[in-house]
């Protein structure tokens, strides 16, 4: 029961706090998405990511908008926040600022059923989390996603855990190293669903806005004279991160990241991976080489969190990941530099650290011959020799 009430405290808190940054959410973070619903409810795919119909969309609700904060989404998923835009503009944010708790606390539900109670304590510490909501993000939509995905490889369901897991691609760059991961880790069954996921995706959004409307998005995503794609890169939770704290040079980040996930993948080809482990890696490196991971993005390692406290065998890698569970240190991602590296080195140290455990599984047990036909182990019958 003091779970629950601490947990309703934060919540409160959380609430709270979404109270007194109103105004900036209203004039930034929602303002994109429901600019997105907006034009997918008017039927405009195929303009849906011009600049300069997004812009003139958003001074309609936000006049005073002085530049564009891009709508950077597929067409499909504009099309599924399309209901959204029946609603008044400041009457929708508050819709989806409830929405978004509902999906968190049902993220919480599963783990408190999953790991304990303490887990529902850890979520709702989340810095990344709450603050991601106060500002009309969807950060647990994301983390609901790949939470349904592990429970479904966990029954030892791996096409449906590969479909679940392919929806995270309308955020593709939070989940391009799933696929990657399941072919070196030769998950053949989760990989058919994840790659018939991004196909339909794919495929609606092109039926959607046609060719032309393709050529838009990949142009909105290549442009280099909108600031608000990258703004504040040291603040990051990334590679990037870092070399901006610390003025190396760009390309350095680049560099690390394919030594990094080069190491990994050859890792993931060599050994047997638990199915916890192979996730919380898969989730941490991501995060950690993607370009453009900001705070609030984060949410999605409550996952990895939840499954490092309750299962690493390394007590070291359980430190970072408190650290990270804790407000603590993504508040630091705010501070100055080079102070605001602090987070993207905590994420980094964990996934050091997880892939160091990774050395120690040696082996195949009897259930994990299965993964030669694609079967995702069960977190509950694998063994470590």
């Amino acid at each position: 029961m003091s779970t629950l009430v601490t947990a309703a405290i934060l919540v409160c808190a959380w609430a709270a706090f979404g109270t007194l940054i109103e105004p900036a959410a209203l004039s930034h973070d929602f303002l994109n998405l429901y600019t997105g619903a907006s034009l997918a409810r008017d039927g405009r795919f195929t303009e849906l990511h011009s600049a300069q119909v997004q812009l003139a969309r958003e001074r309609e609700y936000r006049p005073q908008t002085p530049v564009l904060i891009p709508f950077v989404r597929p067409h499909v998923y504009a099309l599924a926040l399309s209901p959204l835009a029946s609603l008044p503009y400041v009457q929708a944010f508050q819709v989806w600022r409830t929405l978004q708790w509902v999906i968190l606390i049902a993220c919480w539900a599963w783990a408190w059923r999953r790991f304990g109670g303490d887990a529902i304590l850890w979520g709702a510490l989340s810095l990344p989390a709450g603050l991601g909501i106060a500002h009309g993000q969807d950060a647990p939509l994301l983390l609901a996603i790949a939470v349904a995905g592990y429970a479904m490889a966990e029954r030892d369901r791996p096409l449906a855990a590969g479909l679940l897991w392919s929806l995270g691609l309308v955020k593709f760059h939070l989940f391009l190293l799933f696929p990657l991961s399941m072919l070196a880790a030769r998950k053949w069954r989760c990989l058919a669903g994840f790659s018939i996921g991004g196909m339909v995706l794919s495929g609606a959004s092109l039926l959607l806005g046609g060719g032309t409307g393709a050529a838009n998005y990949v142009d909105l995503l290549l442009r280099k004279d909108l600031d608000r794609l990258s703004p504040d890169p040291e603040k990051m939770f990334n590679l990037q991160s870092i070399a901006a704290n610390f003025q190396l040079p760009s390309w350095t980040a680049i560099a690390a990241a394919g030594v990094i996930l080069a190491g990994f993948l050859f890792l993931a080809a060599r050994r047997e991976l638990p199915l916890w482990h192979w996730t919380a890696l898969t989730i941490a490196l991501n995060l950690v080489t993607a370009p453009h991971v900001y705070g609030y993005d984060a949410t999605l390692l409550l996952l990895p969190l939840w499954l490092v406290i309750h299962h690493s065998a390394n007590g070291l890698a359980r430190i970072p990941a408190a650290f990270m569970a804790a407000p603590l240190v993504p508040m630091l991602g705010m501070a100055p530099k080079p102070w605001s590296a602090i987070p993207a080195l905590t994420l980094a140290a964990l996934s050091g650290l997880l892939g160091s455990e990774a050395l120690s599984f040696r082996g195949r047990s009897a259930v994990q011959d299965n993964a030669r036909e694609g079967r995702l182990p069960n977190l509950g019958q694998v063994t470590v020799e």
